[in-house]
């Protein structure tokens, strides 16, 4: 072993530091050469005094995301699951009517991103459009919230 602290110790500083899933609990510790019989028992210890709930976390973590109201929910998934939650435990903490968040979020990733502005010709609108439909999709927007969206923003329909 490559340090003089436990496993379960190390593990208690990273979650003091930072909330964590078990799996990326794990992953660090094992990338610190404990062995992974140690390893494993210190995430159970954890679990079992409920220091480590992946569950918890994962909803916590979702909930602050979700209501910050910059992220797609597609994004916002793609990031707990970067942080070692199960895809099932994130699909389930997922509500079941996210299209209010879903447009607030692109039009205010839109606001962000693009000033409003006048066009001299149909073909810079058409430019315009094409850089905000690309600019949404890359985070995860639907083709609805994005057509929404643009509607919302600009007053134009994106798909024309």
């Amino acid at each position: 072993m490559a340090e003089s602290k436990t496993a379960l110790m190390k593990a208690t500083d990273l979650l003091a530091r930072q909330e964590q899933s078990s799996t990326s609990l794990k992953r660090k510790l094992l990338a610190r050469n404990y062995d992974e019989e140690e390893v494993d028992a210190a995430i159970d210890k954890l679990q079992k005094y409920h220091y480590l709930n992946d569950e918890e976390t994962c909803t916590r973590q979702f909930e602050n995301l979700y209501s910050a109201g910059k992220l797609s929910v597609r994004q916002i998934y793609m990031k707990l699951i970067q942080r070692g939650f199960d895809s099932v435990l994130v699909k389930k903490i997922i509500p079941a009517d996210t299209y209010e968040h879903e447009l607030n979020a692109a039009v205010e990733a839109l606001v962000k991103k693009f000033p409003l502005q006048t066009f001299d010709n149909a073909k810079d609108a058409w430019k315009f459009k094409n850089k905000m439909r690309q600019h949404l999709m890359t985070r995860g927007f639907s083709a609805e919230i994005i057509a929404a969206a643009a509607e919302k923003f600009f007053g134009m329909d994106i798909d024309s």
